[in-house]
Parts: C-alpha cells; sequence; structure tokens
C-alpha cells in the first residue's frame, strides 16, 4: 500500500508544530510575567493565557506525537 503522506513533509509538519508548541507556552510564561509585574490584570487575559497554554500544549504534544511516529516507521 501506497504512503499517502510524502515523510518529509511529515517530519516539516512536526517539526512546525513542535517549535509553535513550545513558542505559545514561552509566550504564556511571559504574559504570566508581565501580568504579575502588572498588578491587575485586564479580564481578557484569562482567555489569553488559556489559548497560550491550552493551544501550546495540544500542538507541543501532537508535534511530538508525529515526531515518535515518523521515528518508529
Amino acid at each position: 500500500m501506497a504512503r499517502t503522506v510524502d515523510r518529509s513533509i511529515a517530519r516539516m509538519i512536526a517539526f512546525k508544530r513542535i517549535f509553535t508548541g513550545g513558542l505559545s507556552i514561552a509566550c504564556g510564561v511571559g504574559l504570566v510575567v508581565l501580568l504579575a509585574l502588572r498588578g491587575s490584570p485586564p479580564p481578557i487575559a484569562g482567555l489569553a493565557l488559556l489559548i497560550f497554554f491550552g493551544g501550546g500544549a495540544w500542538t507541543l504534544r501532537d508535534g511530538l506525537r508525529l515526531r515518535r511516529e515518523l521515528l518508529r516507521s
């Protein structure tokens, strides 16, 4: 059975997801530090943190899973 996705494309997608997931988590940490220094956070800060940490963790996990799957096959 032929592969439907080229391995090099899948490897680039995995790298992109790992990079963007790590960057998103780093931005979330930066936002936490900024909010701690500022004092009173705006109401939208909770949503921003949810997006940064939740989306970043999801993307990072998916990129690592894809990378592990590529190494197995």
